[in-house]
């Protein structure tokens, strides 16, 4: 179990440069072509891989695609429209407050939706209650954004 919890948390800080990385090639093309068109044209690449992906796992039968369930389909179809909101939320948001801030923002907002999906238990796993420490951890990042944010 502990070497799970490792590699998970290799694969959570892998994922976060990843993110990171895509904020700023956003931020960068937000203020080249503008936030709307980074978003949709980011979302698009993003859609072009998981079209070749889709297509190898079909000429190579890695996954089955037939008797998906209709809700989460549905669901996950939307969770790839957000995307689209994401990346234009980042390429407009970072050139105000700079890559550093908007990250830890960006984090500070995944926390507090994260709290509250974990404490009702809606992503299908136990609930998690809100204890002392993770307010104090909410606490400690809202703090670590404030002193993050560009003083004019």
């Amino acid at each position: 179990m502990k070497n799970m919890l490792l590699v998970g948390a290799l694969a959570a800080i892998l994922t976060g440069i990843l993110i990171g990385t895509q904020a700023t090639l956003s931020n960068r093309g937000g203020s080249i072509i503008g936030p709307i068109r980074t978003g949709l044209l980011t979302n698009l690449g993003s859609g072009l891989f998981a079209l070749v992906f889709i297509l190898i796992s079909l000429i190579w039968h890695t996954l089955e695609w037939r008797n998906l369930p209709q809700p989460t389909v549905w669901m996950l179809l939307f969770s790839g429209g957000l995307g689209i909101l994401i990346v234009i939320g980042v390429a407009f948001s970072l050139r105000y407050v700079g890559v550093t801030a908007g990250a830890a923002a960006i984090i500070m907002g995944q926390l507090l939706i994260s709290t509250i999906v974990d404490a009702t238990g809606l992503s299908g796993q136990t609930p998690i209650p809100i204890s002392w420490q993770r307010m104090a951890g909410l606490l400690v990042m809202g703090l670590a954004v404030f002193l993050l944010l560009p003083r004019e």
